[in-house]
């Protein structure tokens, strides 16, 4: 009760103030610039460009260009084409996952827009630090096709729970399978503590949210008003106003859930095939070099070991704020699959590839799918301001 009394009492407090603010804030709103939105975008491509960058004189100060693209000319290349098609698996089960939940709350939105929706989300989440710019640009451009707010917070944050659930669970096979792998590096086994730890983190409060509204209501108005006390909050009825009104949509979510359950388990599915589509990328590269000229001096591994590695190397690397993890990514990938390979050009060789095939052929398609849209998203807004 008090804090309700509180939160009141600071409402009438802005209520004052805000008039004899007005002239002051609108005459600061005219002088300051418009900031241009896709401003942390540009900055986060630079810094993947520099990343990206850092690493190629690394790699290369180390290795010969020349010499490692002469052993990738030796692959299969019907393979590498296989690789690239998982990708295509990866960014349409996502968007089929999305049409389910969709389809739970009445909403129609066809398969190809989230197909497309699940093609931006892989570009923003690949060039910002920890995937953090993908739920907001999908948000925008779902929300200039006409879905609901209130739908799309719920489909995104059902998603993610779903998608963050999957890739803990295969962590979690991935040490089990193969224990010495985390335990035995000092960097990979604080980088797995730290992404595993995130995740599940991430999970709880995607699921306290969702069924535990009440909870997350009391501490954030709690927390709202101490940051206000120590005045890094300036406005808390605002706040607090945006807080009640994400809890209204997460309890929605929930109830979605309970009533839907055969729609998410599906939902859930899909973001297992699309989890394990991407990770396969390790195990056809392999077979890519297997089954070329130079796959006589190689020894077999199985697929299951392939992909529990690249489980392990995705889990340590998801949540750390660098975009679509580049330069650690190439750097776990040389240290744990040291083994699968004859040479350390080979596996030289065999990362390049790894990464050309799971992250960087697909950011360009998704890129250019991603300025596609934004062109149509345009032409729409020219046609609507001239009718």
């Amino acid at each position: 009760m008090a804090d309700l009394n509180n939160t009141e009492q600071l409402d009438k407090t802005e209520d004052v103030q805000t008039p004899a603010l007005t002239d002051e804030v609108s005459v600061e709103s005219t002088t300051k610039k418009k900031k241009n939105p896709y401003f942390k975008y540009i900055l986060s491509i630079g810094f993947m460009v520099a990343l990206i960058v850092v690493t190629a004189i690394i790699l290369f100060s180390k290795y010969s260009f020349s010499d490692l693209m002469s052993v990738i000319g030796e692959v299969s290349p019907w393979w590498i084409v296989l690789g690239v098609a998982m990708i295509f698996i990866y960014i349409f089960f996502e968007g089929y996952a999305m049409k389910i939940i969709f389809k739970s709350m009445g909403q129609k939105v066809s398969l190809g827009k989230n197909i497309m929706y699940s093609s931006i989300d892989y570009y923003y989440c690949a060039i910002t630090p920890s995937a953090s710019g993908g739920q907001p640009m999908v948000g925008y451009y779902m929300a200039k096709d006409g879905v609901s707010l209130s739908y799309v917070s719920i489909c995104l944050l059902i998603n993610t729970a779903l998608f963050k659930i999957v890739l803990v669970a295969l962590g979690l096979v991935g040490l089990i399978m193969y224990p010495s792998l985390v335990i035995g590096n000092g960097l990979m086994l604080g980088l797995f503590i730290f992404g595993f730890t995130f995740n599940i983190f991430m999970i709880v409060m995607c699921f306290l949210g969702a069924f535990k509204t009440n909870w997350v209501r009391a501490f954030g108005l709690r927390l709202i008003l101490f940051l206000h006390k120590i005045h890094i909050v300036k406005r808390p009825v605002k706040w607090v106003r945006t807080l009640y009104k994400k809890m209204d949509e997460y309890e929605v979510g929930a109830k979605l859930i309970k009533s839907h359950k055969l729609d998410f388990t599906r939902a859930l599915l899909c973001n297992f095939v699309q989890r394990i589509a991407l990770f396969s990328v390790t195990y056809i590269v392999f077979i890519a070099f297997l089954r070329g000229s130079m796959g006589v001096n190689m020894k077999y591994h199985s697929y299951w070991e392939l992909m529990g590695i690249q489980v392990l190397i995705a889990l340590a690397v998801d949540s750390l704020p660098l975009p679509g993890g580049v330069g650690i990514s190439e750097f776990l990938y040389l240290e744990l699959f040291g083994f699968v390979y004859t040479g350390e050009e080979m596996i030289a060789s065999a990362m390049l590839l790894t990464r050309a095939v799971s992250f960087y052929i697909p950011v360009i398609v998704c890129a250019l799918i991603s300025i596609l849209e934004h062109i149509l998203v345009i032409r729409h807004d020219i046609k609507k301001q001239n009718s």
